[in-house]
């Protein structure tokens, strides 16, 4: 089982945010798991459900292939390559605006902002509040 610091606020007072592995981003937008000394760093609270987010988004939608996850991911990666128009930047905010409102720990997406980086390279800055109306501010790169 992976330590848990037992003590934290977000362990006490958010637990209904649930526990997760954490995420770390390197400088090329890859999203990974964060190790320390050869394992795997718990979160809980905000930084859980900021996890949560990425991965819903960063999930292509039905890659996952099994019952339970049937219908989860996001559709933005089907998108990315298409005619880049005030259309196309529509589509993308709406594509990962449903992911997030489709999540139980999700009680309002705030914002969803879209800056393309590069030709097919675009960061997804996103504000939501929790269902313990915390709000929790993150970006990702697609």
């Amino acid at each position: 089982m992976l330590p848990v610091d037992t003590s934290s606020y977000d362990y006490t007072n958010l637990k209904t945010l649930n526990e997760d592995a954490k995420l770390k981003s390197d400088m090329y937008g890859v999203w990974d798991l964060d190790m320390h000394d050869g394992d795997y760093i718990n979160v809980t609270g905000n930084a859980s459900l900021f996890n949560a987010c990425v991965i819903a988004i960063m999930t292509r939608y039905n890659e996952l292939k099994m019952p339970l996850y049937n219908g989860f991911g996001c559709r933005v990666h089907e998108l990315i390559k298409d005619n880049q128009t005030k259309m196309f930047l529509y589509k993308l905010e709406l594509s990962i605006r449903e992911v997030l409102e489709k999540m139980r720990r999700i009680r309002t997406v705030n914002e969803i902002t879209i800056t393309k980086s590069d030709v097919h390279e675009f960061t997804v800055g996103f504000s939501i509040t929790s269902i313990n109306d915390e709000i929790i501010r993150g970006s990702v790169s697609l």
